[in-house]
Order: structure tokens, then sequence, then C-alpha cells
């Protein structure tokens, strides 16, 4: 063969290694992404899986280097090991799922139970859960000494090309991975079908490479010279610069991912976001040094410069950080909030991490090649790749551990950080201590002066400010909440997240938050009005109360501000109450509440405990009278889990037999689909639920496993402690309590499913990979929302809860139904009364009412027909469904109000509807509303015949003709216009009717 075919054989053998290298490095970041989540389910936080998933992948990265370069001189083909390797890789990927099923199941109902105390658990639930990735990530750990030592056997080129080649594409195959696995993978196949593609990937790597492999490689005498028991001089340094550096560089990146939580969110998206811009780096680093590495005299003085400047850049992105909030309240207020806005603000998240984190992880890119470089050119032989390499993993065991468990706790964030860079400052300075030159001398003192002016500066010039750390800018737009009015109280970052508590002077609240999401509010002046969150906290505690028979323990999982659990202890038939949070300083935080939570730590039924919620039950296998679920919000990565249909598999197996469950579901910054999602996740689990609001924006789910609800037990409201707390809130009666409720199963399980088709699955996390997207977009569970305020009375009819009496309900301000019940009455009055000029109505309605007593009740012609229907059909829908019965029969059955009998034959008709409507005639009705929708159509405004529509099937139902009511929607509803506030409710009415039919036929 010519020596030009060779060496064009040669470089197409070297670019097609280097291609499947990549391929292997975007399945070795498929695998730790999905390892998060997976151990996330089993620790019990995002945080925790997620350090330990690094530390682990590092760490049998570090065996398998090791071990590799113990052994491969003794091997003649490293390439064929090479695909040996991945295909191991590739089965065990396989494997995965299902034997990460059967140890957790054996975790849960076999060890946790048998064992003696909590050290126990944790250990055995650490150590399982690091077992199940350790042995791929040994195996993973062999592959880049491996491919390095093959490919510098087989390949003529500098070793500095190779080791730097490698490192590029191996690490932008990893960057690829990490983004291909959340924004394709997860959502197209889940987590097992992830983990399936992954080690498709390993088996087709190893294909390649084993045919790659069939000419014997040649072992140059040079390789075998660090197999003596001589070692190098300068291999002890090399090797601690490895350590060191290692360390530092993931200090920086749970760090950096930490701290842009808090201006990004902490979503999943921009997790895998922040993780690729810091890989990115890494892969460009070893990218620049690949054409470089070969032509520096001094590798290791080099790399000392890579290191200071690496500690420069790290102090370079604590000051930019500062800028970040305001940077993406800028990006959030000129983009809009829409799906493809989400989209754009995705990508700038993308560009700002990494101009914060890929400036120190380019250079971190450069360091272990030319640590490696140097340490073969001092005749460490081919062995030096797998010490380098496992060394420097070490060294990423020890920065995440460091800084989970050490740093960021025990001093903040922006210490944690400076220190990690003037570790790097300090390591560059001594690789660059002075040999013998004036020049190296100069450089020496020259770097060792920046490093100390570049600590100092960013000491003062980082401010990190709480203000800004707790706004929350990826939701509102506001770069600190200073600007709002709002007064730092507590500020601390804990070991899963940084707790704020806030106040507002002007509106006498304190609130809770984590990583800028406000979890908890409290109007701490007891003489004002209570905020929104109380209400939910409050009546989160008291709803089971009121249900249970006899309630004696009671669970919660998440503290928040401590005020559920201050409710609970309100009842005396309580004997303990355990609350469960993960993250201590949100404990220490929610004192600063003060008397509203004090008997959540001063009650001496009440228990606190630092776990997470499922380890906790299944350790102590303990059974509860009432399990609350009040978890932040589902679209922070890893709290889905906390709603999904596993969890509400695992609940009832820790609730006594008359066990009632509590869930907390936000129905704001989500959409109605959601939350049709996490109601089917749930009922699969339980026989009844009750479903209510507690205000505009947050649903209680009450549930129990078997059986139904019987009434309220209204002795437990006359409970002092209880009472009191329930007053303030505006539910301290009966008919205040019913006016929150939106129905149950029987009568709400029809509605969910036509919101949704899916349940939100641990394997398959709906939740965490939609719901960034709703709460981005501000959208609203309208349908929800809307339901008691709707302009059909769907609550009284299909859920038998009639409308109460305005004057036996507190009108609260922050739940609007209460406000459309003293509405409706007002009108009521005014137009039988002949008040319309009273001023108890407001303009708005005053011109309404007036115009249809005049068409109505004085018999004046209409002008418009369509405006006549249109303002007859308005004034019953603002009256009618918020009426109790009574009220409404007096306004519309032969009201005293309407003084002539000759209306205008159109006018006649929409006035009998009403009544019949009124009077809960559903025969009249569902024949009045057919005529109208059967008849000419021209008088009648889209709106109008879209409502008359769902008016027609409600009758049907109410009537109990499902059939007709499915049948009315096939014959005329095909020709109905259709709106997007009220289809929901229109599909409401269809699967319910169809239900309702397929069990009475």
């Amino acid at each position: 063969m010519a020596e030009g075919d060779a060496g064009g054989t040669r470089r197409w053998f070297g670019t097609g290694l280097l291609i499947i290298f990549a391929l292997s490095g975007c399945s070795g970041l498929i695998y730790q992404s999905i390892w998060s989540q997976y151990l996330g389910l089993y620790l019990g936080h995002a945080a925790y899986a997620q350090s330990l998933v690094l530390a682990i992948f590092m760490g049998g990265m570090a065996i398998g280097a090791w071990w590799a370069s113990r052994y491969s001189l003794k091997w003649g083909n490293l390439l064929r090991a090479y695909a040996l390797v991945e295909l191991v890789i590739g089965i065990a990927g396989a494997l995965f799922h299902p034997i990460f099923l059967g140890v957790t199941a054996f975790a849960y109902d076999s060890a946790f139970p048998a064992m003696p105390g909590g050290w126990a658990v944790q250990s055995f639930k650490w150590t399982s859960g690091a077992l199940l990735i350790l042995p791929q990530a040994i195996l993973l750990g062999t592959t880049f000494p491996l491919m390095s030592n093959g490919l510098m056997r087989r390949l003529d080129v500098g070793n500095g090309s190779v080791l730097g080649g490698l490192y590029f594409t191996n690490s932008i195959g990893a960057a690829f991975g990490a983004l291909f696995a959340t924004f394709v993978l997860l959502p197209a196949i889940g987590m097992p079908g992830a983990m399936r593609f992954g080690a498709i990937l390993n088996v087709v790597v190893a294909l390649i490479a084993f045919l790659m492999s069939r000419e014997a490689e040649t072992v140059p005498a040079t390789a075998a010279s660090g197999a003596s028991t001589r070692r190098p001089p300068v291999e002890r340094l090399l090797l601690l610069a490895a350590f060191i550096t290692g360390a530092t560089s993931f200090v920086y990146e749970i760090g950096w991912i930490r701290m842009l939580s808090m201006a990004f969110g902490a979503t999943v998206h921009a997790f895998e976001l922040m993780l690729t811009a810091f890989i990115g780096g890494l892969a460009f680093g070893g990218l620049y040094i690949r054409k470089r590495a070969d032509g520096y005299a001094d590798a290791a003085r080099a790399g000392g410069w890579v290191q200071v400047l690496m500690g420069l850049a790290a102090l370079a992105s604590l000051i930019l950080y500062d800028h970040s909030f305001e940077w993406v309240a800028w990006f959030l207020n000129a983009l809009g909030r829409s799906s493809a806005s989400y989209d754009m603000y995705n990508t700038v998240t993308a560009v700002i991490a990494m101009l914060i984190m890929a400036p120190a992880a380019f250079f971190a890119g450069m360091t272990l090649p030319l640590f490696t470089l140097a340490l073969l050119r001092a005749g460490g032989g081919e062995a030096s790749v797998g010490r380098i390499y496992a060394t420097n993993t070490i060294g990423a065991i020890v920065g995440v551990f460091c800084a989970v468990h050490l740093l960021i706790p025990l001093l903040g964030l922006k210490l944690a950080m400076i220190i990690a860079a003037a570790g790097d400052l300090v390591l560059g300075v001594v690789l660059l201590r002075p040999r013998g030159t004036p020049y190296s001398s100069r450089s020496y003192a020259a770097s060792a002066a920046i490093s100390l002016v570049a600590v100092v500066i960013t000491l003062v010039a980082a401010r990190f400010d709480p203000a800004s750390m707790a706004s929350g800018v990826y939701r509102h737009g506001n770069a600190s909440i200073v600007k709002a009015d709002q007064n730092i109280d507590y500020y601390r970052d804990g070991k899963t997240a940084s707790i704020a508590v806030f106040s507002s002077k002007a509106m006498s609240t304190r609130s809770i938050a984590t990583n800028g999401k406000v979890d908890a509010g409290i109007r701490m002046d007891d003489s004002g009005k209570p905020s929104a969150d109380e209400i939910t906290m409050v009546l989160a505690g008291a709803l089971p109360l009121l249900y249970h028979p006899q309630p004696k323990t009671a669970a919660v999982i998440g503290f928040g501000s401590g005020l559920s659990t201050h409710a609970l202890l309100g009842d005396p038939r309580l004997e303990r109450v355990d609350t469960i949070e993960i993250e201590p300083a949100m404990v220490e935080g929610a004192k600063l509440f003060g008397s509203h939570v004090r008997r959540a730590y001063e009650d001496p039924r009440s228990h606190i405990h630092i776990e997470d919620a499922k380890t906790y039950f299944a350790a102590n296998q303990l059974h509860y009278d009432i399990i609350l679920s009040e978890p932040s919000n589902p679209w922070i990565s890893g709290v889905s889990s906390l709603f999904s249909e596993e969890f509400y598999k695992f609940v009832p197996r820790h609730l006594n037999k008359d066990g009632l469950f509590v869930q907390w579901v936000q129905i704001y910054e989500t959409n109605d689909e959601l939350v049709g999602t996490i109601m089917r996740s749930l009922s699969g689990s339980f026989s009844d639920y009750r479903v209510y609001l507690a205000n505009a924006s947050d649903m209680l789910i009450l549930a129990r496993v078997e059986g139904s609800f019987g009434n309220v037990n209204e002795e437990a409201l006359k409970y002092p402690e209880l009472q009191a707390i329930m007053k303030r809130v505006g539910v301290g009666t009966l008919a205040d309590l019913q006016a929150h409720q939106l129905g149950d199963r029987k009568s709400l399980g029809a509605l969910f499913d036509s919101l949704s088709r899916r349940v939100n699955s641990d394997f398959y996390p709906v939740l965490s990979l939609d719901a960034p997207r709703a709460r981005f977009i501000n959208q609203m569970a309208s349908t929800i929302y809307n339901l008691p305020g709707a302009d059909l009375p769907y609550r009284e009819v299909i859920g038998g809860l009639p409308a109460p009496r305005a004057d036996q309900i507190e009108l609260n301000p922050t739940y609007h139904y209460t406000a459309r019940v003293h509405r409706a009455s007002a009108m009521a009055d005014a137009l039988i009364n002949d008040q319309l000029l009273s001023g108890k109505v407001d303009a708005g309605d005053t011109a309404l009412l007036v115009y249809v007593r005049e068409i109505a009740g004085r018999c004046a012609t209409p002008g418009d027909l369509q405006s006549a229907y249109l303002q007859i059909f308005s004034t019953a829908i603002a009256t009618i469904p918020y009426l109790e019965a009574e009220h409404r029969r007096r306004l519309w059955d032969k009201p005293a109000w309407i003084t002539c009998d000759n209306q205008a034959p159109d006018v006649k008709a929409a006035l009998d509807l009403a009544a019949a409507l009124a009077r809960d005639d559903w025969p009249q009705l569902q024949q009045q509303a057919s005529a109208l929708l059967s008849g000419d159509r021209k008088q009648l405004l889209p709106r109008v015949q879209d409502w008359l529509l769902r008016t027609a099937m409600l009758a049907a139902i109410g009537n109990k003709d499902f059939s007709g009511a499915i049948e009315i929607d096939d014959k005329i509803g095909k020709d109905v216009p259709t709106f997007p506030d009220t289809l929901n409710y229109l599909r409401y009415l269809r699967v319910h009717a169809t239900l309702e039919n397929a069990r009475k036929g």
C-alpha cells in the first residue's frame, strides 16, 4: 500500500473511532440524566440524587480508569477490549429498569421495616442506590483509557492530539446526550425507553469497534515504561493537580446549578441546559488543546496557566451571576408568554448559562489532556492515562460531597465557589513555580498577585443579593423583591435548596420561598384579612378532621410555613402529628411566622422529621388516620413524583382502615389537562374523593381508600382552637365549607376524564416535562377554576350541591364564588323589590336589569331580538346558578316584577326557559332549549347557541335521560359553534352522560 493511502486510511480510522466515542459519550450522559431521575424517586430529592449520581458516576469511572491503567499493558488489543466493555454496558443499561424495580420494592417492603433506626435505613438506601449504578460507572471509566491507549498504539500522531480529540468528541457527545434524553427521549418513550435507547447506542458502538479492532496493535516501548516500580518524580504533583482540578470543577458544577436554578427555575429542562453548558465548555476546551498540546515544551507549566485562568473565570462568573436576574427579567418582559416563547426562553437561559459556566469549564476541559501528556512525557507510560483520569474523578467525588454536605450549607454558595476558585488559583501558582529563569520568576509573581487581587475583588464585588436570589424572577420578571416592597428576614443556602423568608410592610404579610418560589404566605397582622395561602393551609388540615370519626394520628408531607400542622393540632382528638420535611432550612426559616404556627413547634404532639416521606413511612411502618401531602409545585424537578400513580398506590399502605388522604394541587401556572392528569393518577388508588377550591388558585382533594364519604362532623367545628383558626380564614360554618366544595368522584370523575387521558407516572413523568411550559405561559386550570361560578348549575345538577344563601356565607375576597353568590342575591333583590337605582348593584348590572325589566316586565318592544335573548339569558346566567331554590323561583317563576302578559313571542320563550331552569323543571327545560336550537337560529348569537346546547344536555341529565343528552349533542351539537372557554364543559356533559348511560344500561 502506498504511504499516502496508508495515511488516509489512518485518518479515516481515527475519525471513525472519534465518532463512535462521541456516541459512547452520548449514551453515558443519557444514563447519567436518567439515573438522576430514577434515584430521585428512591432518595426523595432531586438534589440528593444528582449529587449521588455525580459522585458514583465519577467514582465508578475512577475505579474503572485505575483498573484499566493497571492491566491494559497485558492486553494486546485494547480496542477489542473497549468493544467488549461497551457491549456489557449496553446489556446492563437494558436491564436497569427491572433491576431498579426489584431493589426498591425489596427496600420498601422488606429491608427498611426490618432495620433498627434511621442511620441503618440511610446507610442501606444510599449504598443500594450507589450499587445500582456503580457497575456501569466502573465500566464507563475504562472506556477513556482503553480508547486513548488503543488509538495511540494504532496512530502515529502526537499524544496530545489524541487525548484532546477524544476528550472533545466524548464530551460533545455527552452534551448532546443530556439534551436528547430530556427533550426528546423522556417525552417520547419515558425513562425505561431512554435507558433502552442508551443501551442500543452502546451495542452499536461495540459492534463497530469490534469490526475496527481486527488488526493487531503494536505496544510501543514507551508505553510500558510506566509499568516499572519506579515512578517519575513529577507524578505525585500531577496526580494531586488532577485531584484538585476534579474537585473544584464539580464544586463549580453543583454551585452553578444551585445558583442558576434561582434565576431560571428549578425545572428538569433548566437542569439539563445547565449541565449541557458545563459539558460543552469541557468539550471545547479539549478541542482547543487538541491541536496545541503537542507544541507545549512544558505541559505541566501550561496546565498551571490554565488553572489560573480557570480560577479567574470562575470568579468572574460570580460577578456575572449578579446580573443574570436582570437579564432573565429583561428577556421575560420582552418575550411575552407563549409556548413558542418558552422555547426561546430555554435558548436564552442556555446562553446565559454558557456565559457564566462555559469559560471556566473551557479551561477545565484542557487540564486532563495537559496533565496526562505531562505524565506521559515524564515517563509514566501508558498507565498515565488511567492514573490521571482516576485521580481526577476521585477529586470530582470529593468535590460533589464537599459542595452538597459541607461548603454550601455551612458557608453558602458564594464562599463555596470562591474557595473552589482559590483552590484552582493556588494550584496554578504552584505549577508555575520558578524554574531558574527570570521569565518563570516574573510569571510566578504575576500569577500570585493577580490571583490574590481577583479573590479580594470577588469577595467585595460579587453581591449574591438575597433580594434577587429570592425574587423568583423566572415567574414574574422582577429581578429583585426589594423593588416590590419586600424585606428579607431570613436567607440560607441549604443542602437541597436555598430558603428565604421575606415580608411586606404594606400588606403585613410574611412569605417563605424555596429557590425563589413562594411556598406559603401568612398575614402577620391579626386584624387584617388572611392571605389566600392561609385558607389553603388551614383547610388542608381541617378537612380530614371534619370527616374522620375519630382521628388520632396524622402525617404531613412538606413543612411549608407549618400552618397546616398547626391547624391539625387544633383538634384535641389527635395524639400525634408527624411532619416530614427534607430541607432543614425550611423548618428553621418558618419559625419567623411566630404565633401563627406555634403548635407545630411547641405542642408535644408535634414531631418534625428531616427525611424523605416514602422512606420515613416505609422504615417506620407507621399507619395514620390522616396523611396530608403539601409538596412544592410539580414543575420543580423531582417534585412530580409526589403526584404520581406510584405515589398514590404507596400512600394507602400507610393509612388506617378509615384513613383519609389530602392532596394539595395548584390550579395556577398549570392547565386543565395537567390537573386532570393528576386526578386520573390518584383515582385508581382511592374509592372516593371530594374536591374543594380553597381559593381562586388552590385545589384540595380529600380521598379515602374504601367506601364513600358520610356527612361532615359538625361537632369538630366547635373545638375552640380549630374553630378560631377556621373563622379567621372565613370558613367558620358548614355553609362556608360547602361553598368551597366542587363535587365528589361520581360527579367530577367524568370532568377529569374529559380533561385528560394520561396519568403521571414515576417513569413517564408527564408533569415534570409539561408543567414547566404551563408555568412559563402562566396558564390557568380555568375549567376547574370556573366550575363553581360557571354559567349553568353543574355543581347542583350533577353533584347535588345546592347554592347557599348569601346571608349564610362570608364574602371571601380570595374566593370568587362567594362574590358571585352575594352579587346574584343583590341583583335578585333589586329586581324583585324594584330597587334598581338603590345603589346596591353596580352600574353594569343595573343597566342589564333595567333593560330586562323593560322588555320582560313591562312589555317594551325589543328593538333587536338577538340583544333581547342575550340580555335575558345573561341575567339568568348571573343569578340562577348562585341562588338557593326559593330565591331563584321568586325571581324567575311567575315573579311579581313581570307586570304584563303580552311579551313578544321570542321574549316569552326566553323567559319561560329561564323559569324552567329556576324551578328545576328538567323535562320542560330540555324541550324548550332543544326547540330554540332546532328552529331559526338567526336571532341567536353564537354564544347563546352554545349556552342553549349545554342547557339542553344538562336538563336531560337532570331528567336522568342520559341517552337523550347524548342524542342532543349528536343531532344538534354538530351545527352549534363552540368556544375554548366552554368546550370542556360540553365534553364534561357528554362524558358524564355516556358513563351514566352505561351504568343505567
